[in-house]
């Protein structure tokens, strides 16, 4: 072989070597340019994830004052992680008539996280509980535990008490003005329309230079229209009676008085206006103004 040929070989040797060191070199510089988008991509779907799940954790977050009334974090003393449901019988082992699910419920000291109850209710609030309920102190240590239990009697209808009463203050007029005040229940609070029933007594005003008291006993229908219908008696009268009602917190109405003896006083009789007030801590009682 040649010296020429030699030189030829030992340059086209270079030459490879080059090719293969500039291939090496182009395939790390593309992995190292495939790993740096993935990790970017990684950092971004990670904080996108965080940010998203604190947003969501915040969403499903409530909080409680001392009174255990909804607020915000700054005066809550605890909270509440959105309830979630879970079949009946999982949660208490064994079937309720016309409950499928219950709401595992759940509340938690806010200066340590610490549970400060858990249990299972019918109802998104925690309002009709179902099962075993356990409250805790801030140490963990159990309260107070109780059973609410209705596996004996799951098949038949369940007696619910009225809400707590409400204070009720009337006044009407009709060919005497009368002024009665006394305590409502309502009857079905949960649903949009209200149903009261009152008991109280009345003074109407004088009889030449006589006051007569009058027992007083209606039905009152309140609909989420603002309207509402009302029948009742007394030992004198019945009368009924229709109008508006601002939220049920206040009725107006417009109806008549039937005496049961117009010869006997006091007859209270005639087209009679009225103005009711109602007093009460069961916000329940009062419809929520809606906002289309």
């Amino acid at each position: 072989m040649s010296y020429n040929d030699i030189k030829k070989a030992h340059t086209a040797c270079k030459i490879f070597t080059i090719k293969v060191r500039l291939h090496n070199f182009k395939q790390l510089y593309m992995k190292a340019v495939v790993t740096s988008i993935f990790k970017k991509k990684y950092i971004y779907i990670s904080i996108l994830f965080l940010f998203t799940s604190k947003i969501s954790a915040q969403n499903d977050t409530i909080f409680f004052d001392k009174d255990w009334k909804i607020s915000n974090k700054v005066t809550a003393l605890y909270y509440r992680i959105k309830p979630l449901k879970i079949k009946t019988k999982d949660a208490v082992g064994y079937k309720i008539k016309n409950t499928d699910s219950l709401f595992v419920i759940k509340d938690y000291y806010l200066n340590n996280n610490k549970i400060q109850f858990q249990g299972y209710s019918q109802d998104y609030n925690g309002d009709y509980l179902v099962g075993r309920a356990k409250w805790y102190n801030e140490n963990d240590g159990t309260i107070d535990t109780r059973e609410f239990d209705y596996k004996e009697n799951y098949n038949t209808p369940k007696f619910k008490f009225p809400d707590w009463p409400i204070l009720y203050l009337n006044y009407s007029i009709a060919d005497k003005s009368l002024l009665t005040a006394g305590l409502e229940f309502c009857l079905d609070c949960q649903n949009k329309n209200k149903i009261f029933l009152g008991a109280g007594y009345g003074i109407t005003n004088s009889y030449n230079s006589r006051y007569y008291g009058l027992p007083d006993v209606h039905l009152s229908v309140n609909s989420e229209y603002f309207l509402f219908l009302k029948a009742g008696s007394s030992t004198k009268n019945a009368y009924a009676m229709g109008g508006i009602t601002l939220f049920n917190a206040m009725d107006l109405g417009l109806g008549y008085s039937f005496p049961y003896n117009k010869e006997k006083i006091p007859t209270y009789q005639g087209f009679t206006t009225s103005i009711t007030f109602r007093i009460t801590n069961n916000k329940n009682a009062y419809n929520q103004l809606k906002v289309m």
